[in-house]
């Protein structure tokens, strides 16, 4: 069984929380293909509803335990995952300028705000145990 989860930054406000939300589950959801349904899921009336296969967990921690968390999965093919930092937040609609900065930098120098994985139940919830629940 699959396990999503995000860990958004303590200090983000209640707008970026779903800013950062929205961009990193939409990055997950192109890498980990399976995480959604191939087919439309639709009620009687012809609604589209979400399709989303595995349980999703939204946590909270600091930046500097995102950076940390991040660089633990270089090496772990098995869980994929995708971060999104200060930086690419104060570069919205220049792309080209964002991905030149962060090739340039170290994580912790583009200061995470959050991220998202995804992969064997048991492997997620091992790696965010020390992750609160966002509230």
């Amino acid at each position: 069984m699959q396990r999503n989860a995000l860990v958004l930054a303590k200090n983000l406000s209640v707008g970026e929380v779903g800013n950062v939300a929205a961009i990193l589950m939409g990055q997950l959801a192109q890498i980990a293909s399976t995480l959604f349904a191939a087919q439309p899921v639709l009620d009687e009336d012809k609604v589209r509803h979400a399709g989303i296969k595995y349980s999703t967990v939204v946590l909270k921690g600091g930046s500097g335990q995102i950076a940390n968390l991040a660089k633990s999965l270089v090496e772990r093919p098995e869980i994929q995952s995708v971060v999104f930092t200060a930086t690419g937040q104060s570069l919205n609609n220049r792309f080209a300028e964002y991905a030149a900065t962060i090739g340039q930098k170290k994580l912790v120098e583009l200061q995470p705000v959050g991220i998202a994985l995804s992969g064997e139940d048991s492997a997620i919830r091992a790696l965010t145990k020390k992750f609160s629940l966002l509230q």
